[in-house]
């Protein structure tokens, strides 16, 4: 396993996979002590009630100059109010056993959808539009003009716009591309991006804005 102290990882709660929905919250390994590992506590947080739950935990590596996520099964152990970091400091904190090998592991919404010109939805990152290519709950893809300078790993503010309202989401590049453009014979600047700690509010818009698109027809 590539698991140390400090990696960031995410602790996947639950996934719908006939809404499409997904429930992943971010943390953080403090310790890893043979097949236990101890994570910072998550916001909304791990309640006791989850106690001997099985949950996926995920986490991103670079493997031959590609970010790849790996995903392992775990049982949630132990919830602690006190867990000591540092000399006097004291943090909320999971405690979990590892019952899997890490295998590649998808996080984002198992349904996503491409959105047409006809569907109503914008999209910029620092006041530049961006070229939707296809969207989830969990994140999208897009080109983007070669001007607007992404790094993978960076978290950026993406706005969308649709049904009369902006929504702000914050979300983190997971990797970029070029790809060529056969009608135009240019080169796109493309990305893939993970949404992070979705509001509910948000969560439920881009589901219906999703439906949406689904239900669009090609012909009208």
């Amino acid at each position: 396993m590539h698991l140390r102290p400090d990696l960031s990882v995410k602790i996947v709660v639950d996934v719908d996979p006939q809404k499409g929905r997904i429930n992943a919250r971010n943390s953080m390994i403090y310790d890893v002590i043979r097949d236990s590992l101890i994570l910072a506590q998550t916001e909304p947080p791990i309640k006791s009630s989850m106690i001997n739950k099985e949950i996926m935990l995920t986490y991103v590596v670079m493997e031959n100059e590609r970010t790849m996520r790996y995903g392992f099964p775990a049982i949630i152990t132990e919830l602690r109010e006190e867990h000591e970091v540092a000399p006097e400091r004291f943090v909320h904190a999971i405690v979990v056993s590892t019952k899997g090998e890490p295998k590649p592991y998808d996080i984002r919404m198992c349904y996503r959808v491409g959105p047409s010109s006809k569907s109503g939805l914008d999209a910029s990152i620092r006041g530049v539009k961006i070229n939707v290519i296809d969207l989830s709950i969990g994140g999208m893809r897009f080109s983007y003009e070669q001007n607007l300078l992404l790094d993978p790993q960076t978290v950026v503010e993406i706005r969308l716009g649709f049904g009369r309202a902006v929504h702000r989401v914050s979300a983190r590049i997971i990797r970029t591309w070029e790809a060529e453009n056969p009608r135009l014979g240019t080169i796109l600047s493309c990305a893939a991006a993970e949404f992070q700690n979705v509001s509910t509010k948000t969560e439920q818009a881009l589901s219906r804005k999703i439906l949406d698109i689904e239900r669009e027809s090609p012909f009208s």
